[in-house]
């Protein structure tokens, strides 16, 4: 009987631990798809029309930005506003061992969101974010935008630069070869009275 016990505890010990050490599924490296009617900002400007860049399509959003798509999918967007953070708590239950018993155990974990902010970029900057998913709860998944990348100046008559926050290659070469559009609408923006 204390054998079959002790062999009982045993693998529902290390299911256990293994169960608390899983982490999160990161979010997919591949085009998320979300539609602009989980975001109005990245909705088409109804005076737009989608053009090609590469083997990119992308039109100009209500949010004062792009959006980017590949076949079909947002892959990344543009807007004139700062990435911010909001902060939720998530509960994750671990498993400790109190003098040769399993004693599960709530732990409140912080969990960090990006998100697209209310503070305008200055000098007609924007910045490129990637929408992604957090798990607050099993089953419960909050949308996060992620800043991939900024295009930005320092004054009024600087040069914009492109500085890509992401690090996957594919990623990095995409950025790369919207910098044309980003370039004429910044054009368009300075030779605005």
């Amino acid at each position: 009987m204390r054998r079959a016990f002790a062999a009982l505890l045993l693998v529902g010990l290390s299911v256990s631990i293994a169960c608390a050490d899983e982490k999160p599924a990161p979010p997919p490296s591949k085009a998320t798809t979300i539609g602009s009617e989980t975001h109005w900002r990245l909705a088409k400007r109804t005076d737009a029309h989608p053009q090609k860049i590469g083997i990119l399509t992308y039109y100009p959003n209500d949010g004062g930005g792009y959006t980017f798509l590949e076949h079909g999918d947002i892959v990344f967007y543009a807007l004139p506003y700062w990435p911010t953070t909001y902060q939720f708590n998530r509960n994750v239950v671990v498993f400790d061992i109190r003098n040769g018993i399993v004693v599960p155990r709530t732990i409140v974990e912080h969990v960090n969101v990006f998100t697209v902010g209310k503070f305008v970029m200055p000098f007609g900057g924007q910045t490129i974010y990637r929408a992604g998913t957090t798990e607050k709860q099993p089953g419960d998944r909050r949308r996060e935008d992620v800043p991939i990348a900024e295009w930005s100046r320092d004054a009024p008559d600087g040069k914009f630069r492109l500085l890509i926050l992401a690090e996957d290659r594919e990623t990095r070469l995409k950025l790369k070869s919207i910098v044309p559009v980003l370039e004429n609408d910044s054009i368009r923006l300075s030779n605005r009275p």
